[in-house]
């Protein structure tokens, strides 16, 4: 029983040890965005439109966008069930009061979870443009922020707007993580910090006709 208790312990440090990983890989040849636990996750490639499954950095599988078989009918949509009529309400009064509490726990819960990523590779220089000078100029102003809250970026990466229009040149590899046990702590922060006993209250509702006491 020891050994088996033993080896779920280490088991359960081990996995609050991964990191939840996105990666962006940027270039004029290949567009990649990976997504998962450590080097097991999703990858897609923007280039081609693939995507491919990988575990621990390998790659199991490819999918390939779809694409409609000439002469094929095309599916009908399904019709949608029509949903049963709840015989609970919920008083508004009660949905306003728990407002306030909840959004400085979720915008704290935010906050905290945003100031626990770790970057772990940042470099490169990109000159890119959009569809329009205003949008480009909002990537711009992400940019500029984002150097005035970090400034360790200035001297790694580099963003050049192009206000022609739509392009790109260049190239980046962006990194940022955050462990698992950083996640749960953060979570069970924010567990204790929301009104639970409202938020069930609201959640179960009262029978229509009965008074709310």
């Amino acid at each position: 029983m020891l050994y088996v208790l033993s080896a779920i312990v280490l088991i359960v440090v081990a996995v609050m040890l991964l990191r939840f990983r996105i990666r962006l890989d940027l270039s004029e040849e290949q567009r990649l965005l990976f997504v998962g636990l450590g080097r097991t996750g999703h990858e897609h490639d923007f280039t081609s439109g693939t995507g491919r499954v990988r575990l621990f950095g390998l790659n199991i599988k490819s999918i390939k966008p779809e694409t409609e078989k000439p002469g094929a009918k095309p599916k009908k949509p399904k019709k949608p069930k029509p949903k049963k009529k709840s015989t609970r309400q919920r008083s508004i009064v009660d949905m306003l009061r728990v407002v306030p509490s909840v959004g400085r726990a979720l915008t704290g819960y935010m906050y905290s979870l945003l100031r626990s990523f770790i970057i772990e590779k940042l470099e490169g220089e990109i000159e890119a443009g959009f569809e329009t000078p205003d949008i480009t100029g909002q990537a711009y102003g992400y940019y500029q922020a984002a150097v005035g809250a970090v400034p360790g970026i200035a001297g790694r990466f580099k963003y050049i707007p192009d206000w022609q229009g739509p392009s790109f040149s260049g190239a980046a590899r962006v990194s940022v993580a955050i462990p698992l046990y950083r996640v749960f702590i953060r979570t069970t922060v924010l567990i204790f910090k929301l009104p639970l006993r409202d938020l069930i209250k609201l959640a179960i509702g009262t029978k229509k006709g009965d008074q709310d006491v």
